[in-house]
């Protein structure tokens, strides 16, 4: 089976990487749960439009550099990578390609996996549910609340790793899951069912 696997909050801790920076940074007191509403702006007293400025300081910053994996998402994508073909998909911003590609290799050095960049977030070049048509995909593991309905309207099957902002997505399609153990079980059940 080819599946597709998002990285931000689904492999790379993302948001919990960012709550370090900001608050080491900023002198805050944030925290994952905080992000209910996903964006920043929903939650600390910034506008929208000072959300970008904010990120960007932290994905150019060392705290990025050193984000970590969520937890078991290498040893499940280790055991998941020698019967299934998997191709991460981002929607992270062109101008942090090098960084997501070395972020990648340096936690899987002995894999060639594909890395795809979507232009969901940006609005610059196929999205994620394009991309998974064309390359035949027709799982993928995903944590965006609002992209895994869309997949899944679409007929392509969502394992949603749990988070604060995707609590309320709902579809026959989605597979809600906690952790990467439930994510391989998952998958080893689809497996059996095909056989």
């Amino acid at each position: 089976m080819k599946i597709g696997i998002d990285i931000d909050n689904v492999v790379a801790d993302l948001t919990k990487g960012f709550c370090d920076y900001y608050n080491a940074v900023h002198g805050g007191n944030i925290k994952v749960e905080d992000f209910e509403g996903y964006y920043l702006a929903s939650f600390l007293p910034i506008k929208k439009e000072e959300e970008y400025p904010l990120w960007k300081k932290y994905h150019d910053s060392e705290h990025f550099n050193e984000m970590k994996l969520l937890e078991n998402a290498k040893a499940v994508i280790d055991v998941l990578k020698k019967e299934h073909e998997l191709v991460f998909i981002t929607a992270r911003h062109s101008e942090w390609k090098e960084k997501t590609i070395k972020f990648i290799r340096k936690h899987f050095p002995e894999d060639n996996f594909k890395i795809l960049f979507s232009g969901d977030e940006y609005k610059s070049g196929k999205g994620k549910r394009e991309i998974c048509v064309e390359e035949g995909i027709n799982l993928i593991i995903e944590d965006h609340h609002e992209k895994s309905k869309e997949y899944a309207s679409n007929g392509i099957k969502v394992i949603l790793i749990g988070q604060p902002w995707n609590k309320k997505v709902e579809h026959e399609n989605v597979i809600k899951v906690d952790n990467w153990n439930q994510v391989h079980e998952i998958i080893k059940n689809i497996g059996e069912l095909k056989k």
